[in-house]
């Protein structure tokens, strides 16, 4: 004989039902409520054509993964082509049409948003930012082309801008100014009074993160890179404005290394690596919910074979990318490895605070100590850190 439910069991099961619905409406909102980005600076760091030939089984793993990583956005902290095209203005417009289309198209054919900050590749590199007519017209292709927000100050048009998501503010830095003959490695006046209204109007964000080319905080490991760094560093105004206004995270590139430092309540993030050339490459994925930000950086390797791109003017014969990339063995069956890991909480109540701080973000600075090689300039990190290789 089967019992009929009582009064009291259904009601039992209705509050179970009921308590349920409210848990997953509840996970569902905060899931949809999370902002995803990516973040690889240094992207390519070299002339590569879309599509390159030998790279887009590669290309088409990584932008899997960013897409992935970061269906809201991606942000490139400059240097994405070499770009050494220093003759003339003619020369600038049209390589920039061809190289900088054919990155953007890899982007907009998987419908992703990019936010992309000029590197001193964007001027032409070291030798472009030299020549102040070159420069100035690699900087009108930037804003021309790029198609990057336009909100921020007329003389960076499209190059220094600010979105806003939910509870999150990125705000995006030129680190390069007109100077007349050549550009300077700073943040102008202009910039600063935008960037400083630009945190006032947004002063309800519950975080702020900036990305620019060029690190401030020293020092950084290097390689393969001209190793540049902004003008001034910690005393420099850019930096004294983002103590001020609390940002919580500087993202950065130029040096093809990882290294992380927390100053002054502000975590600079050097990361990026140079495709092409560097076997072990990076790129950094983030999170943000009601009160939590979770950065975390990840590693992988690839492997080349052939010979070199050609298209790279005032390069040597082997100074190039390889013509092949190739995918480890040990990146295709495992994929990125998680080697570091920052967790940053807020409350209404309390200042900000590191819930959690794992490999690249412990803070080692007091343990580390820099040397230069003879060679190539690589700047080597002589004691140890905790171990890159573990998985979360």
């Amino acid at each position: 004989m089967i019992k009929k439910p009582t009064i009291l069991t259904l009601s039992f099961l209705a509050i179970v039902l009921l308590a349920f619905s409210s848990s997953t409406t509840s996970a569902q909102e905060t899931e949809a409520n999370e902002i995803r980005f990516t973040s690889i600076p240094d992207i390519f760091n070299w002339n590569i054509s879309n599509p390159q030939p030998g790279w887009e089984e590669s290309m088409d793993w990584l932008f899997t993964r960013l897409q992935k990583d970061g269906p809201d956005f991606t942000l490139v902290a400059g240097d994405i082509m070499d770009a050494r095209w220093w003759e003339n203005t003619e020369q600038v417009n049209k390589k920039t049409e061809q190289y900088w289309g054919g990155f953007l198209k890899r982007f907009s054919d998987r419908d992703m948003k990019v936010y992309i900050a000029p590197g001193d590749h964007e001027y032409g590199d070291d030798g472009g930012l030299a020549k102040g007519d070159i420069a100035r017209a690699f900087g009108e292709q930037f804003t021309n082309l790029m198609g990057m927000p336009r909100n921020g100050p007329a003389n960076h048009l499209g190059r220094a801008f600010f979105t806003r998501h939910d509870n999150l503010l990125v705000i995006t830095l030129d680190t390069f100014e007109d100077a007349g003959k050549r550009f300077a490695y700073t943040v102008g006046e202009e910039q600063l009074n935008w960037m400083e209204k630009t945190l006032t109007d947004n002063a309800d964000a519950e975080f702020i993160i900036v990305q620019g080319h060029l690190p401030i905080l020293g020092p950084v490991k290097s390689k393969n890179s001209s190793a540049s760094m902004l003008k001034g560093g910690t005393k420099s105004k850019l930096w004294k404005l983002m103590v001020k206004h609390k940002v919580d995270a500087y993202l950065c590139g130029e040096h093809h290394r990882i290294t992380v430092h927390n100053h002054d309540g502000i975590w600079q993030i050097v990361h990026g690596a140079l495709w092409g050339t560097q076997t072990d490459l990076n790129y950094m994925r983030g999170t943000v919910a009601a009160g939590k930000l979770e950065l975390e950086l990840l590693e992988f390797n690839v492997e080349y074979s052939g010979g070199y791109i050609g298209d790279h003017p005032h390069r040597g014969e082997k100074n190039k990318p390889r013509e092949n990339v190739a995918l480890t063995d040990a990146t295709k069956t495992e994929g990125p490895r998680v080697t570091g890991k920052l967790v940053l909480t807020k409350s209404k109540d309390a200042d900000r605070e590191a819930a959690e701080a794992t490999g690249w973000f412990t803070d080692l600075k007091e343990n580390t100590k820099y040397t230069t090689n003879g060679s190539g300039g690589e700047k080597i990190r002589l004691s140890c850190r905790l171990c890159q290789c573990f998985r979360l």
